[in-house]
């Protein structure tokens, strides 16, 4: 297993941050309180993001890891005690319409500027509401033992017959989300028309072994060859290949994988909002972002930031290269949607 010294350090300073807080948050004075979710996540934010921000300001950012940052926030309302927390763009924008988060203008987080707009998460009067620090793809992982990389040239193939009992597949509010969206656009339509992805969606349920409950079962079921693939994260397989295990590899298909942006959000009426907008500035900014990518895989979305040749070796391709072969769907229109998604891949799934 290759960890590189950051890697090692960033555990420490995770574990370090998750055993020091107090028993009662509180974002009213002391260092500024990011939720984020656990694990490598949480590691990634202490050793790329909070722990050099420290270094260069003097600002103290306590890593605060729990199971979901969008469900602190609402428990929290009108009384928050996070001061940011990471959140998916869907839960971002959930966050945003029901009016639960502080709003800024584009001159208080300058570096956004180098962030097309198509990743900002901003109000229709034009403020951000959330700040992009990152974003992963849905692509299709494969065990390479059990299939080859051609085989799945196409999400097509996950409706294949020929893959009857030997496909992984996640739950239903993430289908809604991200399978569907990036099924209907390779049937030819998008996340407004998903018939054509309904039927691919359907064909490839028809193949599964399993519908894995966690991140973890799925990793497991890829890396011994339970299923042969399933749609999966990028960012999950840059950790398995990281750790030594050569045979998943993650494709993108030719029609494209599902570009999935990340937001940073500060809570309506946070408090100590200057020193938040300085850190959300840094979490913008390039150099920060670079460090989350050797960390964890995550693509820099500031377009300033540069890959290193080991990093482009690894991808096989540079950052903007792998933009240009993922897709961006109107994720607005998807969270406006979910639940009646979801209920329809429910009952198609119930009638197997």
């Amino acid at each position: 297993m290759k960890v590189t010294r950051r890697q090692t350090m960033a555990g420490l300073m995770g574990a370090a941050a998750s055993l020091s807080l107090p028993g009662r948050l509180s974002a009213q004075a002391g260092p500024i309180l990011h939720a984020s979710w656990g694990g490598g996540v949480g590691d990634t934010w202490t050793g790329a993001f909070a722990g050099p921000f420290e270094a260069e300001t003097g600002t103290s950012v306590r890593i605060v890891e729990v199971p979901n940052p969008e469900a602190q926030f609402r428990a929290q309302a009108g009384n928050p005690q996070y001061h940011t927390g990471i959140g998916t763009f869907v839960q971002g924008v959930n966050l945003m319409r029901d009016d639960m988060l502080e709003t800024f203008d584009i001159e208080e987080i300058p570096a956004m500027k180098n962030i097309p707009e198509e990743y900002w998460l901003k109000t229709e009067d034009g403020r951000l509401a959330g700040i992009t620090p990152y974003f992963a793809y849905y692509g299709i992982a494969v065990n390479t033992d059990e299939a080859s990389i051609e085989d799945f040239s196409s999400w097509k193939s996950l409706a294949d017959e020929k893959w009857k009992g030997r496909l992984g597949m996640t739950r239903p509010i993430y289908l809604s989300t991200y399978d569907l969206t990036i099924l209907s656009k390779a049937a030819g339509g998008d996340e407004k028309n998903t018939d054509g992805g309904m039927k691919l969606l359907e064909g490839m349920s028809r193949n599964v072994l399993n519908v894995s409950n966690s991140l973890a079962q799925q990793n497991t079921m890829l890396e011994r060859g339970e299923v042969a693939a399933m749609p999966f994260y990028s960012v999950r397989v840059w950790s398995l290949n990281e750790a030594g295990v050569d045979h998943v590899k993650i494709v993108i298909p030719d029609e494209g994988a599902l570009l999935l942006p990340y937001v940073v959000v500060a809570p309506k009426g946070v408090s100590d909002r200057e020193r938040v907008a300085e850190w959300l500035n840094f979490i913008a900014s390039p150099e920060p972002q670079e460090r989350g990518m050797e960390i964890s895989g995550y693509i820099p979305a500031n377009s300033e930031a540069e890959a290193t040749d080991e990093i482009r070796a690894k991808l096989g391709m540079t950052f903007q290269e792998v933009k240009d072969r993922l897709y961006q769907p109107d994720w607005g229109y998807i969270a406006a949607h979910q639940k009646e998604t979801v209920a329809e891949i429910d009952q198609m799934l119930a009638n197997l």
